[in-house]
């Protein structure tokens, strides 16, 4: 297990906390679709679990340009920043698996979540499970918190999907 305090302290004054080559972590982006009342989420192909998409930010790149990036390259969703809202809605820190076959030890992203908003429907570059989530479906703390704080909280559910 990680050092949390230490290993969040260390990322953010490293050179280039966005780089994938600090081992113990770096900054990532993700974004909070929500349309007609649902969540988009993705299936982690890796991790096995569903999230709002998002992932590593590229150089020259803004935290917020990389979030709609991802969303675009994971979905085929085109989507803008939610002007309603001042942008950054959540940060989360959390540890991510080892995975040999990339040759990356267990390390720390500490993730920006932005709220987007859906403008068109393209086809995605990558082939990743994605769905449309009834706020009542979410069972991520960390989806549940963002929601609260835009005001629109879900309600318990035994049909829940976590992440």
């Amino acid at each position: 297990m990680l050092t949390l305090g230490l290993n969040v302290e260390n990322i953010l004054r490293a050179e280039n906390p966005f780089s994938r080559m600090n081992p113990e972590g770096h900054i990532t982006a993700s974004g909070l679709v929500i349309q007609h009342n649902k969540v988009l989420l993705i299936f982690h192909p890796y991790i096995k679990q569903w999230f709002q998409p998002g992932g590593h930010i590229d150089e020259g790149e803004s935290p917020c340009e990389a979030a709609i990036r991802e969303v675009y390259e994971e979905t085929g969703l085109v989507c803008a920043l939610d002007s309603d809202d001042l942008g950054l809605i959540d940060i989360d820190v959390h540890e991510i698996p080892a995975n040999p076959q990339k040759g990356e030890g267990s390390h720390l992203h500490i993730d920006l979540l932005y709220r987007l908003k859906l403008l068109r429907k393209e086809d995605p570059s990558e082939e990743i499970a994605f769905g449309w989530f009834s706020f009542d479906q979410i069972e991520s703390a960390r989806i549940q918190r963002a929601l609260t704080r835009l005001n629109q909280a879900p309600r318990a559910s035994s049909n829940s999907v976590s992440s």
